[in-house]
């Protein structure tokens, strides 16, 4: 019964999604339904809520979230992104691999068109506009599984317990087998080129270092020395500002336009709709509906993953499917997380709630449902992939 009551919840989600509801109200109706359907009683739920409202887990998620935003603002005001295509292009004579690399350095749904533009350049006719949006929005978004400066890594690491530096090291190599997913399914098809830049190496490495100086080292000190991203960050971007040499009213810029009040909010609320998940004891009956099914625990977590991912986001799916992920596999570990992140990763691209998909078909003037049509070959590959590392890994390790 606990089964099918969290399958309507979602199912409600997920249709108040395709509607184009924000986030925090599809999580606000959900935790809703929560109070009903599993009949929590109200001061316990409140006294729930009020406890996620003013903890410091929530908070420093979205306080990273923020400074993150108003660093990316600090890059594109300078126009950083397209000095590191131009970087990657002179250090690279394949432009096949050079586009892939500066697609993998973007930040912000903004910067998807610039991989369109980098795809679309690199394609020319070899690939249909249906195949460079999927190219485009999948290698834009294969740093979003890893690196420390996404909301779903930092929500999945704070959640999991898994350091970040842990987590990112085994991320290493699934983020390279996924490239070479790309490659197999779609830019094999396009010829290796050479192009001339006009530029020396040394002069392309330096380019690329003053272009995203900011954002290598806000990752670099984030893995080194585990220190937490709001903080790490939000120092880079101060030192970027006096670097760059902002005026008052570019810092007063970016300071407003990085404060993204709906993503905020739907974060918080995701973190609510997570601990009434937990209240509910959904997270502890979950794993007997699972357990003597003729598959692997963690096939059946894969499944519940892509899930939650394509009904509310990768953040949301860390909140509600991670802790059940440790129930089910308790010695799950770094191996477990970088399984689900990529399983999530790659889901997110097919949901109608990422928004990345639908602004790189408007740019290629194609459908949503097109893109998506392209992307399933990407998506099925990334996941046989995946299980077969987290395999692997669990065997040898």
């Amino acid at each position: 019964m606990a089964l099918i009551k969290v399958l309507i919840i979602f199912v409600v989600i997920l249709a108040l999604l395709n509607k184009r509801l924000p986030l925090y109200l599809a999580m606000i109706f959900g935790s809703l339904l929560m109070i009903v359907m599993f009949r929590l009683p109200l001061a316990t739920a409140g006294q729930t809520v009020m406890h996620t409202l003013t903890g410091w887990d929530v908070w420093s998620v979205n306080l990273a979230m923020y400074v993150i935003s108003v660093l990316v603002y600090e890059l594109d005001l300078r126009h950083r992104f397209e000095d590191a295509q131009r970087a990657m292009n002179g250090l690279m004579r394949d432009p096949r691999r050079s586009t892939s690399l500066a697609c993998m350095l973007m930040q912000g749904p903004a910067t998807v068109t610039i991989c369109g533009g980098m795809v679309d350049t690199m394609a020319g006719e070899h690939l249909k506009n249906d195949e460079k949006a999927a190219v485009a929005t999948y290698l834009r978004h294969i740093p979003e599984a890893m690196v420390p400066t996404f909301t779903g890594v930092i929500v999945a690491c704070s959640i999991s317990g898994i350091s970040i530096s842990s987590f990112f090291v085994w991320m290493i190599p699934m983020a390279l087998l996924t490239l070479l997913a790309i490659y197999l399914v779609y830019l094999r098809r396009v010829p290796r080129t050479v192009g001339e830049t006009g530029r020396s190496k040394k002069e392309c490495v330096r380019l690329l270092l003053r272009s995203l100086w900011s954002l290598l080292l806000a990752i670099a000190v984030i893995i080194v020395f585990s220190l937490p991203t709001w903080a790490v960050v939000a120092v880079i971007a101060a030192v970027n500002a006096l670097v760059e040499k902002f005026s008052a009213q570019e810092v007063r810029d970016a300071l407003v336009k990085g404060f993204d009040l709906k993503s905020l909010l739907g974060i918080t609320m995701t973190y609510v709709f997570k601990d009434l998940l937990i209240l509910g004891g959904v997270i502890d009956v979950l794993p007997t509906y699972f357990e003597h099914l003729p598959i692997p625990a963690f096939l059946v977590l894969v499944i519940l993953y892509a899930f939650g991912t394509l009904v509310a986001g990768s953040s949301a799916a860390a909140a509600a499917f991670i802790p059940l992920a440790y129930t089910m596999i308790p010695n799950g570990g770094a191996f477990l997380l970088a399984l689900l992140m990529s399983v999530s990763f790659a889901s997110s691209q097919l949901s109608p709630t990422h928004i990345c998909t639908a602004i790189i078909s408007d740019y290629f003037g194609v459908t949503f449902f097109a893109t998506v049509k392209k992307l399933l070959p990407l998506f099925l590959l990334t996941v046989l992939i995946a299980c077969g590392y987290y395999m692997l890994l669990t065997a040898v390790f």
